[in-house]
């Protein structure tokens, strides 16, 4: 009898948990713009169970080959030098999400991130550099990404500075909006702030605050003084938590001529207990006890998100955290006072909270305001990360009409 014919060893599977299966959906959905590869992602959600803590070590083992067969490429093969330095720097940037918040791993894996990112860049068709800028006495990292040289060179080109939210990377907006607009002819600006995980790799004491508009204006600062950069066309986009930052900076700051908000986030506190329940406020629980909480009374993904929290949040217990949520507001006067043409956008997936946010913005803000709600095409999770090319295409014409006029 004939040996069994099959056309793969791989298996497709999720997770019977719906955080994890947004988080495999978000290394899927780099996949569009070259960061991931549906054989690897799936061998790896192989070997990791239903556990957050069994992601890290896969992806670090994947990243690491990928990183030395890129090496080995780069002299004579830098197209799959490149490539594969890409996938490397999305596998590193996932075992970094998932790695200890407090321990030494998390910030060693996102600098290997960046590294293998910035290998990757000088492969690319793209002009792609890293950069600071000076806030508050620090250097804070970020990108600017032109398209290829041209002749005659435009004096300038439309930009687009993107901000990313909680647990969003530099490097990973490559991935999921910037490279898309750079297949557009847009200059793209990437850049994190305070509490970010880029800042954190290298900025531990720098927590989250709540007047972001104060890091997105120095941001703005150092953009305006990058060639090629038109004021009269700067628009910025916040995903995720970014689209708090991001509100926060437009009620401020006129040099912002267009806003994208993906989603519109106007109280923080109210959508990050939207995800809890009822029992968000039922018990404290301190940071240094958390570890030896049972974990049917805890959950390890539980446990992670909330060291996450306390870390970025500079907090020690789950009150504090709750405490100074309060201030993560963007007031009905803040809201009145964003006048610049706006795009919001918001996945029908993502729930009450989230929904209702969306239509509180699209209600107060003070400009034009153009509502997006992405349903069709599997669209509908937070951030479009079932269909980064529909939201980005959203996003780009949005901008390519308004600029038009």
């Amino acid at each position: 009898m004939a040996d069994k014919v099959e056309r793969t060893g791989t298996r497709i599977v999720g997770f019977p948990d719906g955080e994890l299966d947004f988080q495999l959906m978000r290394m899927l959905g780099a996949g569009n713009y070259g960061g991931a590869a549906p054989g690897e992602v799936f061998a790896a959600r192989s070997a990791i169970g239903n556990r957050p803590e069994q992601w890290p070590a896969p992806f670090v083992a994947m990243a690491t080959e990928l990183d030395a067969l890129a090496a080995q490429a780069e002299t004579q093969f830098p197209v799959t030098a490149r490539d594969h330095a890409l996938r490397a720097s999305m596998y590193w940037r996932c075992a970094e999400y998932f790695a200890d918040p407090f321990g030494a791993d998390c910030p060693r894996w996102g600098l290997a991130s960046r590294a293998s990112f910035g290998r990757a860049a000088r492969h690319m068709t793209w002009r792609v550099a890293p950069f600071t800028y000076a806030f508050e006495g620090r250097q804070l990292p970020g990108y600017v990404m032109r398209p290829p040289a041209v002749q005659p060179e435009p004096a300038t080109r439309p930009t687009l500075l993107i901000v990313t939210g909680f647990d969003g990377t530099a490097e990973e907006l490559y991935f999921q909006a910037a490279c898309a607009g750079l297949e557009r002819g847009f200059q793209v600006v990437v850049a994190e702030g305070p509490g970010q995980m880029g800042t954190m790799r290298e900025h531990p004491d720098l927590p989250f605050r709540p007047d972001y508009e104060a890091p997105i204006g120095a941001m703005i600062d150092h953009v305006l003084t990058l060639p090629g950069v038109d004021p009269d066309r700067l628009a910025l986009y916040g995903i995720s938590f970014g689209g708090y930052f991001a509100a926060r900076a437009a009620a401020h700051d006129r040099r912002i001529r267009a806003l994208i908000l993906n989603s519109p986030i106007i109280n923080l506190r109210d959508y990050l207990l939207g995800f809890m329940g009822d029992s968000a406020e039922a018990e404290d629980v301190a940071l240094d006890e958390v570890d030896e909480v049972p974990e049917q009374y805890f959950p390890a993904l539980s446990k992670h998100s909330f060291k996450a929290a306390c870390r970025r949040f500079g907090v020690r217990s789950h009150f504090a955290w709750l405490d100074a949520l309060k201030a993560f507001r963007v007031s009905d006067d803040q809201l009145r006072a964003i006048t610049c043409p706006t795009l919001a956008m918001a996945g029908s997936g993502e729930g009450g909270e989230p929904e209702h946010q969306f239509q509180a913005f699209c209600q107060g803000a003070g400009g034009q305001t153009t509502a997006w709600r992405f349903d069709g095409l599997g669209s509908d999770m937070h951030c479009q990360m079932g269909n980064l090319p529909y939201s980005n295409a959203v996003v780009y014409d949005w901008l390519g009409k308004l600029w038009q006029k």
